[in-house]
This record gives structure tokens, C-alpha cells and sequence, in this order.
């Protein structure tokens, strides 16, 4: 039974069905045109039987199912998660794997992120996620190696603390901020690395603490030392179940997802504001 366009009386949309080379179809048209919706008929009616003579054709598959695979094959971090997630919803299910390119790339950016987003959120949020989706499908033969382009970004100034202003910032943090904020400085951690650290991974006597894969920004298992100003801080605290940082109502820090920093941020910016800190800075 070929391809054939009908209209449904429900919603007035133009639906391709019917069955070809022993698959059956039902899909919305991309289009409401009646003659652009037989011409979609007719070329997936044509790609099918090529399939099934010579063949899946690479490229062919859907970006949604290599995604899926992409997220099943290792631990992810939510972070991560949350981009494709973000991305299928723009892209849609039936897009294929040879139409993700440099435009759709640009049209990511255009519908997720503000028009002055900087170029290292472009990057972060929509290329990196899409290349590492792409080049996991074409290891597995699904679709030919991505070529995305890296977006330019422009050389800034780092901004660090130099010894006395970390001393005054932890002088003047917020009671249960003192010891996470110790944490930070001495370690290097990043915000989702220190505020999810759990007692099972931390080793008091021997300085270290380990950072699994689904929290560290490159997906991989981090030993840190902990030097001895933060052993001490860590040692003082009351519990050691659980996890090693709680809020002030002495409860687990809620995950918040793509907000770097925004856990403690009311207590940061507080405590850079008591010191007299550039407000600048962000938490790590």
C-alpha cells in the first residue's frame, strides 16, 4: 500500500500513512500543503525502498534516536541531560541524523538562548552537546563525522582572589557557608563537585575526597587532595552521614540543574559584598 496524504477531521493536519516495503507509516507532514505534503510522501516512500534494496542509507537514522543513545551509553551529568533534552524539543523526533548540521546548529542557538548570550554558552549548551551526539552516531556507522564550528570567543582577564581576600571572604561567609566556601578555595571543586560530595567519599585521614563522573564538568572521575586547612574544616563539622554541605536548615542542597553557583548564590554575593570583593566574581 503506498503513501498516501489524507487530512484529519479533527485537527485539519495533513497526515502521510500507509504501509511500504513492510513498514508501516503514520506521521504528521512537515507541511500544511496539500502538493509539498505528497511530494514528503512520495521521497520518504522512495527512501524506504531504498533501505530496504541497498540498505540503511547513513544519515538516516533519527537525531532523537542517537541522543537516546548517546545518554544510554555512559553516565551523564544532569547538566548534560538537560541540553539534549532542551535540543530534541526544538529539533523534534523526526529529524535525521544528516540534517543536523552547522544551520541547525544556528537555529538552536537562535530559539534557546538570548540574543546576547556570550559565545561560550552557545558553545557549552548547543555545540558541545550536539557534537558529542553526532560523533557517537558516527562511530557506530549511523552518519558521517559532524563538522560544527567551534564559535569564537573573545580572550578575557581571569579574576582570582589573592590570599588575604579569600581570608576575608571566608571571615565573613555565613556560618554554614565557612567550611563549603574553605572547600572551594582549597580544592578547586566546582559548585555541583562540592555541594553534592557525599561522607562516603571522602577520606579524612588519608586528604582526599573523590568527584564521580556524573558531576564533574568533563564526565570523569576526579581525585582532590585536600590540604590541611580544609581537613581541619571538614573535621569540624557536626555529622558525617550524608552529605558534607547542608543548607542552613540543615538540609541536602538542592540540584538546580544548568544554574552554576546557584545554590549559594544569595550567601555568596552577600559574603563578597561584607568583604568588599569585586561583585563580579562568580561562585565556582
Amino acid at each position: 500500500m503506498p503513501l498516501t496524504v489524507t487530512r484529519r477531521a479533527s485537527t485539519g493536519a495533513l497526515t502521510i500513512s500507509g504501509t511500504v516495503a513492510g513498514q508501516r507509516i503514520r506521521r504528521r507532514a512537515q507541511s500544511d500543503s496539500p502538493k509539498l505534503a505528497e511530494e514528503e510522501a512520495a521521497a520518504l516512500e522512495a527512501e524506504i525502498l531504498r533501505s530496504a534494496w541497498h540498505g540503511e542509507r547513513r544519515g538516516s537514522r533519527t537525531f532523537a534516536e542517537a541522543a537516546l543513545s548517546y545518554l544510554e551509553a555512559a553516565p551523564r551529568s544532569e547538566h548534560t541531560r538537560d541540553y539534549v533534552r532542551r535540543i530534541l524539543v526544538v529539533l523534534g523526533s523526526d529529524v535525521r541524523l544528516a540534517h543536523v548540521d552547522q544551520d541547525a546548529a544556528t537555529r538552536l542557538r537562535r530559539f534557546l538562548l538570548s540574543p546576547d548570550a556570550k559565545p561560550s554558552t552557545y558553545l557549552r549548551q548547543i555545540v558541545t552537546p550536539l557534537r558529542a551526539i553526532l560523533r557517537h552516531a558516527a562511530d557506530r556507522g549511523w552518519c558521517d563525522t559532524p563538522r560544527i564550528a567551534t564559535p569564537k570567543t573573545p580572550s578575557g582577564r581571569t579574576r582570582y582572589l589573592l590570599p588575604d581576600e579569600a581570608e576575608r571572604l571566608i571571615a565573613v561567609a555565613a556560618l554554614h557557608l565557612k567550611p563549603l566556601v574553605t572547600f572551594l578555595l582549597g580544592t578547586g571543586a566546582r559548585m555541583a563537585e562540592a555541594v553534592y560530595l557525599d561522607w562516603r567519599d571522602v577520606d579524612l585521614t588519608g586528604a582526599r575526597a573523590i568527584f564521580w563522573a556524573d558531576r564533574t564538568k568533563a564526565g570523569k572521575r576526579r581525585n582532590a587532595a585536600l590540604p590541611p586547612r580544609v581537613v581541619a574544616a571538614l573535621a569540624n563539622l557536626p555529622h558525617r552521614e550524608g552529605p558534607v554541605f547542608i543548607s542552613d536548615k540543615g538540609r541536602p542542597y538542592v540540584d538546580r540543574g544548568g544554574a552554576y553557583g546557584g545554590q549559594i548564590k544569595k550567601g555568596w554575593y552577600g559574603a563578597l559584598r561584607r568583604a568588599a570583593l569585586d561583585p563580579e566574581l562568580n561562585a565556582p
